[in-house]
């Protein structure tokens, strides 16, 4: 009975995540924290304020988050004690595979369909440019922060939420996903590879829905999406080092 009234209570509370959760995506970043953090600290460069911008705004959304669905959300993340060490192991290995065999697809689909010319989305390239100068706050931003926020937004929240048929809730919440990566591209890349863009990140989001649904807990889907942007910051360090491996001069 405590428990459908916890239910009750949260559902009641869903178009309070939808109204906050897009106007803070759209302004919190850009238009609030940014500013105030670049007029405070005139002296600072643009990747330091976007970085200090960066772990302000998912820290704060953590706690919108939280504060209206923690209940809900330590309740769900608390079930995974019902697994077995060997039923967390596979559940892992097997949604960590669905997601490399959705980004793999999705960067044949690049490929494929692209002129040759693949841009970096804006998000991209400020995070690898800031990378240059602060790799691991950045690293812990991207590899744990950013997954752990995403996937109880979209996942946890957006998916639930919706009270439609099981393929308009993957729809929707992999739309959604798909263009919160999108959007800050808008006008800065071509309409070509903005639209490719758009097909990985909502590939991406229909790969986290499917773990999320065959798993029925939201902590699957968080250590997948960590392993996943763990291994692509890693593959950044690595070729960062072999550049400046092969640019060093050789000894006579």
């Amino acid at each position: 009975m405590k428990a459908e009234m916890v239910m009750k209570k949260e559902n009641n509370k869903w178009y309070i995540g939808w109204i906050i959760f897009p106007a803070w995506y759209l302004i919190g970043k850009k238009y609030i924290i940014l500013p105030v953090i670049q007029s405070v600290f005139e002296a600072m460069s643009y990747s330091d304020a976007y970085l200090i911008t960066n772990y302000l705004w998912n820290l704060i959304a953590i706690v919108i988050l939280f504060s209206l669905y923690g209940t809900g959300i330590v309740r769900d993340i608390k079930q995974i004690r019902q697994y077995d060490i060997k039923s967390i192991a596979s559940g892992y290995i097997k949604s960590f595979a669905v997601i490399v065999l959705f980004t793999i697809l999705g960067g044949i689909m690049q490929f494929i369909l692209s002129s040759g010319n693949n841009e970096q989305s804006i998000n991209e390239i400020t995070l690898r440019m800031t990378m240059k100068e602060h790799y691991w706050a950045i690293m812990i931003l991207s590899a744990f922060i950013g997954p752990i926020l995403e996937e109880l937004i979209f996942r946890w929240f957006i998916f639930s939420s919706i009270n439609k048929s099981l393929i308009i809730k993957v729809i929707v919440s992999s739309v959604l996903f798909g263009l919160m990566h999108f959007i800050p591209s808008i006008g800065a890349i071509s309409l070509n590879e903005l639209c490719l863009q758009l097909i990985q990140y909502v590939l991406a989001g229909i790969a986290f829905c499917l773990v999320y649904i065959k798993r029925g807990n939201v902590v699957f889907g968080i250590a997948a999406h960590m392993s996943i942007n763990l291994m692509h910051n890693l593959m950044y360090l690595v070729n960062k080092l072999s550049l400046i491996h092969i640019s060093e001069p050789t000894r006579p």
